[in-house]
Protein backbone atom coordinates (compact mmCIF):
# COMPACT_ATOMS: atom_id res chain seq x y z
CA UNK A 1 0.00 0.00 0.00
CA UNK A 2 0.92 3.44 -1.24
CA UNK A 3 1.56 6.07 1.58
CA UNK A 4 0.06 9.53 0.94
CA UNK A 5 2.03 12.11 0.98
CA UNK A 6 0.45 14.84 -0.75
CA UNK A 7 -2.02 15.78 1.65
CA UNK A 8 0.52 16.95 4.24
CA UNK A 9 2.75 18.36 1.37
CA UNK A 10 -0.07 21.00 0.65
CA UNK A 11 -0.75 22.25 4.12
CA UNK A 12 3.75 22.93 4.38
CA UNK A 13 2.90 24.92 0.39
CA UNK A 14 0.05 26.63 1.86
CA UNK A 15 1.55 27.70 4.87
CA UNK A 16 4.52 28.94 2.99
CA UNK A 17 4.97 31.21 0.15
CA UNK A 18 3.17 30.51 -2.99
CA UNK A 19 5.22 28.90 -6.00
CA UNK A 20 7.16 31.77 -7.47
CA UNK A 21 6.39 31.56 -11.29
CA UNK A 22 8.10 32.53 -14.54
CA UNK A 23 8.55 35.88 -15.53
CA UNK A 24 6.23 38.27 -16.60
CA UNK A 25 6.80 38.22 -20.32
CA UNK A 26 7.13 34.31 -20.34
CA UNK A 27 3.65 34.22 -18.97
CA UNK A 28 2.49 36.72 -21.67
CA UNK A 29 3.93 34.98 -24.37
CA UNK A 30 2.89 31.73 -23.37
CA UNK A 31 6.41 30.28 -23.37
CA UNK A 32 6.90 28.44 -19.90
CA UNK A 33 10.77 27.88 -19.10
CA UNK A 34 11.86 24.13 -18.55
CA UNK A 35 11.50 24.06 -14.98
CA UNK A 36 8.02 25.78 -14.87
CA UNK A 37 6.08 22.84 -13.98
CA UNK A 38 8.02 22.45 -10.76
CA UNK A 39 6.63 25.69 -10.15
CA UNK A 40 3.15 25.92 -11.67
CA UNK A 41 0.80 27.22 -8.78
CA UNK A 42 -2.29 24.79 -8.35
CA UNK A 43 -4.80 25.78 -6.50
CA UNK A 44 -7.37 22.84 -4.16
CA UNK A 45 -11.03 23.82 -5.16
CA UNK A 46 -11.90 22.36 -2.13
CA UNK A 47 -9.53 23.61 0.07
CA UNK A 48 -7.86 26.73 -0.99
CA UNK A 49 -4.89 25.60 -0.34
CA UNK A 50 -1.87 26.22 -3.28
CA UNK A 51 0.64 23.94 -3.97
CA UNK A 52 3.01 22.78 -6.92
CA UNK A 53 2.56 19.49 -9.28
CA UNK A 54 4.68 17.13 -6.86
CA UNK A 55 2.08 18.03 -3.98
CA UNK A 56 -0.33 15.78 -6.47
CA UNK A 57 -1.91 12.95 -4.37
CA UNK A 58 -2.13 9.25 -5.73
CA UNK A 59 -1.74 7.25 -2.95
CA UNK A 60 -3.84 5.76 -0.13
CA UNK A 61 -3.09 5.13 3.60
CA UNK A 62 -4.21 1.20 4.12
CA UNK A 63 -5.16 1.72 7.92
CA UNK A 64 -7.91 4.05 7.70
CA UNK A 65 -10.23 1.51 5.48
CA UNK A 66 -11.79 -0.77 8.33
CA UNK A 67 -11.68 -4.09 8.36
CA UNK A 68 -15.38 -4.84 7.03
CA UNK A 69 -14.10 -3.33 3.84
CA UNK A 70 -11.10 -5.06 3.12
CA UNK A 71 -11.82 -5.08 -0.49
CA UNK A 72 -10.98 -1.60 -0.48
CA UNK A 73 -7.59 -2.36 0.30
CA UNK A 74 -7.01 -5.22 -1.56
CA UNK A 75 -8.08 -3.87 -4.46
CA UNK A 76 -6.22 -0.55 -4.25
CA UNK A 77 -3.85 0.05 -7.23
CA UNK A 78 -1.84 3.46 -7.23
CA UNK A 79 -1.27 5.15 -10.52
CA UNK A 80 1.10 8.23 -10.79
CA UNK A 81 1.62 11.69 -12.89
CA UNK A 82 3.11 10.58 -16.38
CA UNK A 83 4.12 13.43 -19.31
CA UNK A 84 0.64 13.84 -20.65
CA UNK A 85 -0.45 14.38 -17.10
CA UNK A 86 2.29 17.01 -17.30
CA UNK A 87 1.61 18.34 -20.43
CA UNK A 88 -2.06 19.37 -19.31
CA UNK A 89 -0.99 21.18 -16.21
CA UNK A 90 1.49 23.41 -18.41
CA UNK A 91 -1.73 23.97 -20.74
CA UNK A 92 -2.84 27.43 -19.52
CA UNK A 93 0.52 28.58 -19.31
CA UNK A 94 0.94 27.73 -23.00
CA UNK A 95 -1.74 30.06 -24.25
CA UNK A 96 -0.39 33.26 -22.74
CA UNK A 97 -1.73 35.58 -19.95
CA UNK A 98 -3.70 37.82 -21.98
CA UNK A 99 -5.55 35.15 -23.73
CA UNK A 100 -6.50 33.72 -20.47
CA UNK A 101 -7.61 37.22 -18.85
CA UNK A 102 -10.05 37.49 -22.14
CA UNK A 103 -11.43 33.80 -21.55
CA UNK A 104 -12.01 34.72 -18.12
CA UNK A 105 -13.70 37.81 -18.44
CA UNK A 106 -16.09 36.43 -21.42
CA UNK A 107 -16.54 33.63 -18.88
CA UNK A 108 -17.96 36.26 -16.14
CA UNK A 109 -20.20 38.13 -18.34
CA UNK A 110 -22.03 34.80 -20.05
CA UNK A 111 -22.34 33.23 -16.12
CA UNK A 112 -24.77 36.27 -16.05
CA UNK A 113 -27.41 34.48 -17.75
CA UNK A 114 -25.74 31.08 -17.79
CA UNK A 115 -24.47 28.18 -16.40
CA UNK A 116 -20.79 27.44 -15.65
CA UNK A 117 -20.29 24.13 -17.95
CA UNK A 118 -22.60 26.26 -20.82
CA UNK A 119 -20.26 29.20 -20.47
CA UNK A 120 -17.25 27.10 -20.59
CA UNK A 121 -18.30 25.27 -23.58
CA UNK A 122 -19.24 28.81 -25.79
CA UNK A 123 -15.86 29.58 -24.66
CA UNK A 124 -13.82 26.15 -25.62
CA UNK A 125 -12.37 26.67 -22.22
CA UNK A 126 -12.28 24.56 -18.70
CA UNK A 127 -10.73 20.91 -20.05
CA UNK A 128 -10.75 18.42 -17.74
CA UNK A 129 -8.15 15.60 -17.20
CA UNK A 130 -8.83 12.45 -15.22
CA UNK A 131 -6.95 9.89 -16.69
CA UNK A 132 -3.74 10.14 -19.25
CA UNK A 133 -3.61 7.40 -21.95
CA UNK A 134 -1.08 5.06 -20.29
CA UNK A 135 -3.41 5.66 -16.86
CA UNK A 136 -6.41 4.46 -18.96
CA UNK A 137 -4.87 1.68 -20.93
CA UNK A 138 -3.44 0.47 -16.75
CA UNK A 139 -7.19 0.33 -15.13
CA UNK A 140 -8.60 -1.38 -18.47
CA UNK A 141 -5.58 -4.27 -18.06
CA UNK A 142 -6.91 -4.85 -15.10
CA UNK A 143 -10.09 -6.13 -16.04
CA UNK A 144 -8.59 -9.06 -17.75
CA UNK A 145 -8.86 -10.77 -21.37
CA UNK A 146 -12.48 -11.03 -20.78
CA UNK A 147 -12.66 -7.26 -21.36
CA UNK A 148 -14.58 -6.74 -24.84
CA UNK A 149 -12.89 -3.75 -26.68
CA UNK A 150 -16.41 -2.67 -29.32
CA UNK A 151 -18.45 -0.45 -27.83
CA UNK A 152 -17.39 2.55 -25.35
CA UNK A 153 -20.69 4.77 -23.35
CA UNK A 154 -19.33 7.94 -21.53
CA UNK A 155 -22.20 9.26 -19.73
CA UNK A 156 -21.90 13.42 -18.99
CA UNK A 157 -19.25 13.13 -21.22
CA UNK A 158 -18.47 17.30 -21.47
CA UNK A 159 -16.43 18.44 -24.23
CA UNK A 160 -15.17 15.21 -24.90
CA UNK A 161 -11.46 15.71 -24.39
CA UNK A 162 -11.69 12.93 -21.68
CA UNK A 163 -13.63 10.85 -23.67
CA UNK A 164 -11.12 10.56 -26.65
CA UNK A 165 -8.10 9.62 -24.31
CA UNK A 166 -10.85 6.73 -22.91
CA UNK A 167 -12.16 5.70 -26.50
CA UNK A 168 -8.69 5.36 -28.05
CA UNK A 169 -8.84 1.35 -27.30
CA UNK A 170 -12.53 0.86 -28.37
CA UNK A 171 -14.08 0.62 -32.06
CA UNK A 172 -17.07 2.80 -31.64
CA UNK A 173 -17.82 5.31 -28.97
CA UNK A 174 -21.45 6.64 -27.50
CA UNK A 175 -20.46 10.05 -26.19
CA UNK A 176 -23.94 11.19 -23.53
CA UNK A 177 -24.25 14.83 -22.64
CA UNK A 178 -27.33 16.96 -21.18
CA UNK A 179 -25.72 20.62 -22.09
CA UNK A 180 -26.41 21.81 -25.62
CA UNK A 181 -23.12 23.24 -25.55
CA UNK A 182 -21.08 20.55 -24.55
CA UNK A 183 -23.00 18.07 -27.18
CA UNK A 184 -22.13 20.32 -30.04
CA UNK A 185 -18.41 20.18 -28.89
CA UNK A 186 -18.65 16.34 -28.80
CA UNK A 187 -19.98 15.93 -32.19
CA UNK A 188 -17.31 18.69 -33.89
CA UNK A 189 -14.74 15.66 -32.12
CA UNK A 190 -16.35 13.25 -34.22
CA UNK A 191 -17.77 10.38 -32.03
CA UNK A 192 -19.61 7.78 -33.61
CA UNK A 193 -22.79 8.64 -31.58
CA UNK A 194 -23.74 11.70 -29.56
CA UNK A 195 -27.08 11.77 -27.36
CA UNK A 196 -27.95 15.23 -25.99
CA UNK A 197 -29.94 13.26 -23.14
CA UNK A 198 -29.75 13.96 -18.87
CA UNK A 199 -30.43 10.05 -18.42
CA UNK A 200 -29.47 6.70 -19.92
CA UNK A 201 -32.59 5.10 -18.84
CA UNK A 202 -33.03 3.62 -23.07
CA UNK A 203 -29.73 4.46 -23.68
CA UNK A 204 -29.07 1.12 -25.47
CA UNK A 205 -32.19 1.07 -27.42
CA UNK A 206 -32.14 4.92 -28.13
CA UNK A 207 -28.40 3.63 -30.08
CA UNK A 208 -29.79 0.86 -31.52
CA UNK A 209 -32.80 2.69 -33.08
CA UNK A 210 -30.46 4.66 -35.02
CA UNK A 211 -29.23 1.48 -36.62
CA UNK A 212 -25.93 1.13 -34.93
CA UNK A 213 -24.89 -2.65 -34.18
CA UNK A 214 -24.14 -2.38 -30.37
CA UNK A 215 -25.41 -5.40 -29.20
CA UNK A 216 -28.96 -5.76 -27.07
CA UNK A 217 -27.05 -6.83 -24.01
CA UNK A 218 -25.37 -3.23 -23.72
CA UNK A 219 -21.78 -1.69 -23.44
CA UNK A 220 -18.46 -3.53 -22.95
CA UNK A 221 -16.92 -0.41 -21.14
CA UNK A 222 -19.35 2.37 -19.51
CA UNK A 223 -17.21 5.56 -17.92
CA UNK A 224 -19.23 7.80 -15.47
CA UNK A 225 -16.74 10.42 -14.55
CA UNK A 226 -17.42 13.10 -11.62
CA UNK A 227 -20.88 13.02 -12.16
CA UNK A 228 -22.36 11.07 -9.13
CA UNK A 229 -22.11 14.58 -7.58
CA UNK A 230 -23.53 16.67 -9.95
CA UNK A 231 -26.81 14.94 -10.89
CA UNK A 232 -30.34 14.95 -9.20
CA UNK A 233 -30.67 11.03 -8.33
CA UNK A 234 -27.33 9.25 -8.09
CA UNK A 235 -28.66 6.02 -6.39
CA UNK A 236 -31.33 5.61 -9.94
CA UNK A 237 -27.99 6.71 -12.26
CA UNK A 238 -26.11 3.84 -10.65
CA UNK A 239 -28.97 1.23 -11.70
CA UNK A 240 -28.85 2.61 -15.13
CA UNK A 241 -25.51 2.19 -15.51
CA UNK A 242 -25.74 -1.36 -14.63
CA UNK A 243 -27.96 -2.25 -17.09
CA UNK A 244 -26.47 -0.21 -19.81
CA UNK A 245 -23.55 -3.08 -19.08
CA UNK A 246 -22.89 -6.32 -20.58
CA UNK A 247 -23.58 -8.87 -18.34
CA UNK A 248 -20.50 -10.47 -16.62
CA UNK A 249 -18.14 -9.22 -18.98
CA UNK A 250 -19.26 -5.13 -18.73
CA UNK A 251 -16.92 -2.78 -17.10
CA UNK A 252 -17.95 0.16 -15.29
CA UNK A 253 -15.06 3.21 -14.59
CA UNK A 254 -16.50 5.20 -12.00
CA UNK A 255 -14.86 8.59 -10.94
CA UNK A 256 -16.19 10.49 -7.86
CA UNK A 257 -14.43 13.92 -6.25
CA UNK A 258 -13.74 12.69 -2.64
CA UNK A 259 -14.56 14.75 -0.27
CA UNK A 260 -18.42 14.05 -1.56
CA UNK A 261 -19.90 17.50 -1.79
CA UNK A 262 -23.09 17.32 -4.30
CA UNK A 263 -25.17 19.82 -5.90
CA UNK A 264 -27.33 20.29 -9.60
CA UNK A 265 -26.39 23.06 -11.66
CA UNK A 266 -29.10 24.55 -13.57
CA UNK A 267 -29.46 26.33 -16.84
CA UNK A 268 -29.16 29.65 -15.05
CA UNK A 269 -26.29 28.45 -13.26
CA UNK A 270 -28.41 28.64 -9.98
CA UNK A 271 -27.12 25.14 -7.28
CA UNK A 272 -29.74 22.93 -5.75
CA UNK A 273 -29.22 20.03 -3.65
CA UNK A 274 -30.08 16.39 -5.17
CA UNK A 275 -33.56 14.50 -4.49
CA UNK A 276 -31.16 11.11 -3.79
CA UNK A 277 -29.26 11.74 -0.74
CA UNK A 278 -25.72 9.57 -0.96
CA UNK A 279 -24.46 9.48 3.25
CA UNK A 280 -21.05 10.44 2.61
CA UNK A 281 -19.04 13.22 4.78
CA UNK A 282 -18.31 16.36 2.96
CA UNK A 283 -14.94 16.36 4.77
CA UNK A 284 -12.34 14.33 6.02
CA UNK A 285 -9.79 12.20 4.91
CA UNK A 286 -10.27 10.83 1.11
CA UNK A 287 -9.91 6.67 2.52
CA UNK A 288 -13.30 7.85 4.64
CA UNK A 289 -14.86 9.22 1.53
CA UNK A 290 -14.02 6.58 -0.63
CA UNK A 291 -15.61 3.79 1.97
CA UNK A 292 -18.94 5.64 2.46
CA UNK A 293 -19.57 6.00 -1.16
CA UNK A 294 -18.53 2.19 -1.46
CA UNK A 295 -20.89 1.39 1.60
CA UNK A 296 -23.82 3.56 0.51
CA UNK A 297 -23.62 4.01 -3.31
CA UNK A 298 -22.11 1.35 -5.28
CA UNK A 299 -22.07 -1.76 -3.04
CA UNK A 300 -25.60 -1.50 -2.75
CA UNK A 301 -26.21 -1.36 -6.42
CA UNK A 302 -24.34 -4.73 -6.97
CA UNK A 303 -21.37 -4.10 -8.57
CA UNK A 304 -18.26 -5.89 -7.58
CA UNK A 305 -14.62 -4.01 -6.91
CA UNK A 306 -12.13 -4.56 -9.97
CA UNK A 307 -9.89 -1.86 -8.89
CA UNK A 308 -9.64 1.37 -7.22
CA UNK A 309 -7.19 4.10 -7.73
CA UNK A 310 -6.67 7.99 -6.65
CA UNK A 311 -6.28 10.76 -9.02
CA UNK A 312 -6.53 14.55 -9.13
CA UNK A 313 -9.34 16.05 -11.24
CA UNK A 314 -7.30 18.74 -12.82
CA UNK A 315 -9.06 21.39 -15.06
CA UNK A 316 -7.02 24.04 -16.97
CA UNK A 317 -5.89 27.03 -15.86
CA UNK A 318 -6.55 30.61 -16.15
CA UNK A 319 -4.41 33.70 -15.43
CA UNK A 320 -4.20 33.16 -12.06
CA UNK A 321 -3.38 29.54 -11.08
CA UNK A 322 -1.88 27.03 -13.62
CA UNK A 323 -4.71 24.81 -12.76
CA UNK A 324 -7.13 23.50 -10.27
CA UNK A 325 -7.59 20.32 -8.56
CA UNK A 326 -10.34 17.83 -6.72
CA UNK A 327 -9.25 14.38 -5.13
CA UNK A 328 -10.89 11.19 -7.20
CA UNK A 329 -11.75 8.13 -6.72
CA UNK A 330 -11.84 6.07 -9.46
CA UNK A 331 -13.84 2.60 -9.26
CA UNK A 332 -13.73 0.06 -11.51
CA UNK A 333 -16.55 -2.20 -11.61
CA UNK A 334 -17.80 -5.49 -13.04
CA UNK A 335 -21.49 -6.25 -12.47
CA UNK A 336 -22.82 -9.75 -12.11
CA UNK A 337 -26.11 -10.90 -14.08
CA UNK A 338 -28.93 -9.62 -12.32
Amino acid sequence: MVLAVGASARVAMASSTEPREDSRARRLLGRPSADALARLPILCAHCDAVFTPDALDYGAIASRFAERNAVLREKFVPLSRDDETNEFLLRSRRRGELENRRLAAACTELRKTMSLTEANARLGRGAMHVLSSAQAEAVLASCGESLGRSWFLDVGAGCGEVTETLARGFEKTCATESSSGMAARLRERGFNVVLESDSIETVVDDVRKLGEDLDEDGFDVVAALNLCDRIDTPITLMSQLRRALKPETGILILAIVVPFRPFVEGADGTRTKPSEVVEAPSSGSWEAGVEALWENLIAPAGFELVRLSRVPYISEGDHKFGAYVLDDAIFVLRAPPL
